[in-house]
């Protein structure tokens, strides 16, 4: 896509201080629009709904990744387009979460990362962001950080290997996609991450 606004995703494990940063970031946007994933649209959050806050139902890992597709290309095609072409009175998009969160969990359930890949193009209409924060932390570290919560679905009560191969995943994209891929040290304190961040939004014209 050409000339339109600013399109910046975050990215990260569970408990990696995704959240709290996002927070932090949106206080310098004021007239952007923050969404999450899934979720965004009512569709959305009954898919968000269905497939992480409902442990007691049985869901198979391929049914998760078009459950997620699904909530993306509402999204994608009925709020994030309208704003980044300018037809909606906001100057950009900070999404919590994109395909790449697919790529990683459901990846690391076994759902074939090409397959994830060509799905979450046609699903996305080829949209890529501007820039993707990448919110890095070891599993054990974001691990304890994330017991206690009230907001545990049923990918953070996965074992540790799994949210290692998560890991993983995520630092393999980080190398597909060095243009506007940037790793975040999520183990510094939530001021330092978001100076950061706001650094590399900077480097990228995004601010400017």
């Amino acid at each position: 896509m050409n000339e339109r606004y600013p399109f910046v995703v975050t990215e990260g494990g569970s408990g990696c201080g995704k959240t709290t940063a996002i927070n932090g970031l949106m206080e310098h946007l004021p007239l952007w629009e923050l969404k999450r994933e899934p979720g965004g649209t009512e569709f959305g959050e009954l898919m968000r709904e269905a497939v992480q806050q409902r442990p007691d139902l049985v869901i198979d890992p391929m049914a998760s990744f078009f459950a997620y597709t699904a909530s993306r290309a509402n999204l994608v095609a009925n709020e994030i387009l309208p704003v980044l072409k300018g037809e909606r009175e906001s100057r950009g998009v900070l999404l919590d979460r994109y395909w790449f969160s697919t790529y990683a969990y459901q990846g690391s359930e076994k759902i074939d990362r090409e397959i994830i890949v060509a799905v979450s193009k046609i699903a996305t209409r080829g949209l890529m962001p501007d820039l993707v924060l990448h919110f890095d932390l070891a599993p054990e570290l974001a691990l304890l950080r994330k017991r206690g919560c009230s907001d545990i679905d049923r990918y953070d009560m996965k074992e540790l290997d799994f949210h290692r191969r998560v890991r993983d995943a995520y630092l393999e994209l980080s190398v597909k996609f060095p243009d506007f891929w940037r790793v975040v040290d999520a183990s510094k304190s939530k001021e330092e991450v978001v100076s950061d961040c706001l650094s590399y939004m900077n480097m990228a014209g995004i601010l400017c």
